[in-house]
């Protein structure tokens, strides 16, 4: 699949990806100012992220996919036989939609990086950091924001992730 047929623009969340945002405390700051369509599927908000899928559906920044075509719905199946089905609902929009994901998960990246290599993966560092980046918010915002996702969203990225250093100079005895 030629890269000018995908929509760069159009980024789909997992749930970790989604829990992370919204223990920050402020995600309905985060969302708006990320340089995204942001998305996630509606079996991500019924099923995996119960704790915060009120909040999920009050938010006018983020839109719920459901699979409506034979081709989503095919690609589903096949990504459900390797990953749990919020993340196989959300690599078969992508798939489907031509479309980025925004995942933590080391077996989904693996997956999407051998079999769908077009596919853009973003991971949370990224998001925040683009975030604090482009919003501009104090040091000390970005570290409550960050330590939020630590306590609450209990994450805490791998060294190996994108944006790591980023994320780790806020954490300076780890």
């Amino acid at each position: 699949m030629p890269k000018k047929d995908l929509d760069p623009g159009l980024l789909l969340l997992d749930a970790c990806c989604l829990i992370n945002l919204f223990a920050t405390g402020r995600c309905e700051e985060i969302l708006p100012v990320l340089p995204y369509r942001l998305a996630t599927s509606g079996l991500v908000a019924a099923t995996e992220i119960l704790s915060v899928s009120a909040a999920l559906k009050s938010t006018e920044h983020l839109v719920l996919l459901d699979l409506v075509s034979e081709e989503e719905t095919a690609g589903f199946v096949r990504f459900a036989a390797e990953l749990d089905d919020g993340e196989a609902s959300i690599c078969a929009l992508a798939v489907s939609r031509k479309a980025s994901v925004a995942t933590d998960d080391r077996k989904t990246i693996r997956l999407l990086k051998r079999e769908y290599p077009w596919i853009s993966v973003v991971q949370t560092p990224e998001l925040l950091y683009e975030w604090a980046r482009l919003a501009k918010p104090a040091e000390r915002v970005v570290r409550e924001a960050l330590q939020a996702v630590r306590a609450r969203g209990r994450f805490y990225p791998r060294r190996d992730a994108p944006r790591f250093e980023w994320w780790a100079r806020f954490f300076p005895h780890g």
